[in-house]
């Protein structure tokens, strides 16, 4: 039996009467009590997430950005020092490896966040691809990383950084160094909800004084459950479900994250599969039932299958189900009502564009 991976903060999921879930490997919370009343806390105020599972690797050396340029559909060698922008890692015939961020810490210095299922297999793909003389460090078991997310979040977590400059001042899709309670961290305004927040990478040894700090300031700790939630609402995609290797940027109507005007790794398959006609196309469903269309499950458009579901959940906000699907692009209109086979039962479904609610729930600051 595989041991699984324990983050910095299992003892303090455990103290707090964490469900553990397995996910990808890792030894996860997947709530602390009612997955719906967290998802609800975050949208109303805020929540934390223990998201150290994600890989955290840092690229090093004089050709780093030409390197991640070639690499990454994003545009990284126009990235400023302490912008962060999101994409994907492609093969040659374009199926996305992995989606991840990356941020520019210096001139020749970025970090790259990865799922956590595909953290060696994308180290070992850009090792491959990297030219000599770019030093690739795994951080990920060193440092941990804490997600605060809600329209309360930022002013929380300013309360307990010490420089006179907050998170708060940042832009979205921006990262600062910063002081909290005395640790040395990166700061990004960044997050996997929707929302407004901040997401706080530390050394793995304070994890957990900032962890219960930011608790004992009034953010509550969520799992895994209200992630899915909240990420799904939000229209973003879970790797391993709603992309994988055999599902292109351009099918997950996602090309607002790849710049075509430079050379990338899975390019020419992508403008290809562009210039003639898409097969297939990724779109949000609204179902005329609480029953969560899971994985697999069958779209139907005038009684013939038409494509599949990728991700469902039960939406608090909404009072419904809803579900990413993949469709014939002839079914991905906006409007377009289809049905969904869940637990052997047909239900009725419009297809609607994502993200499903109006977010952030409250504008940011800046």
């Amino acid at each position: 039996m595989v041991k699984l991976k324990r983050t910095a903060l299992y003892d303090a999921h455990r103290q707090a009467n964490a469900k553990f879930v397995e996910f990808a490997g890792w030894e996860m919370p997947v709530h602390y009590g009612s997955i719906l009343d967290e998802a609800r806390r975050v949208r109303a105020g805020c929540g934390m997430f223990d998201v150290s599972h994600m890989g955290r690797v840092l690229v090093s050396g004089e050709q780093a950005a030409d390197d991640l340029d070639r690499l990454a559909t994003m545009d990284v060698a126009g990235l400023a020092i302490g912008q962060v922008r999101y994409g994907f890692l492609c093969h040659e015939k374009g199926g996305v490896i992995d989606d991840i961020t990356v941020a520019r810490m210096s001139d020749n210095e970025f970090l790259v966040v990865v799922n956590a299922a595909r953290r060696e297999a994308d180290i070992t793909w850009m090792q491959a691809h990297l030219s000599p003389g770019i030093h690739l460090s795994d951080l990920t078991l060193e440092t941990a990383m804490i997600a605060g997310q809600g329209p309360d979040a930022l002013s929380i977590v300013d309360e307990l950084v010490e420089d006179a400059e907050k998170p708060s001042s940042l832009k979205p899709f921006r990262l600062g160094r910063f002081s909290l309670l005395g640790v040395p961290c990166q700061i990004s305004r960044t997050g996997y909800t929707g929302e407004d927040g901040a997401e706080i990478i530390c050394p793995a040894d304070a994890a957990e004084r900032i962890w219960k700090a930011l608790h004992g300031k009034g953010m509550p700790p969520c799992g895994l459950g209200a992630r899915d939630i909240l990420r799904l609402e939000a229209g973003f995609c879970l790797y391993g479900h709603d992309l994988t290797e055999d599902i292109t940027p351009a099918e997950a109507d996602l090309m607002r994250f790849v710049a075509m005007g430079k050379l990338f790794i899975g390019r020419e398959a992508i403008a290809a599969q562009l210039a003639s006609d898409l097969q297939r196309k990724r779109v949000g469903l609204r179902l005329d039932t609480r029953a969560t269309a899971r994985e697999g499950a069958k779209v139907l458009g005038d009684g013939q299958p038409v494509g599949f579901v990728t991700s469902g959940v039960f939406s608090p906000h909404l009072n419904t189900a809803i579900a990413m699907a993949y469709v014939a692009v002839e079914w991905a209109a906006a409007g377009k009502q289809v049905q969904v086979l869940v637990r052997e039962t047909l239900h009725g479904a419009e297809v609607v564009k994502m993200p499903f609610l109006r977010l952030p729930s409250k504008k940011p600051s800046r």
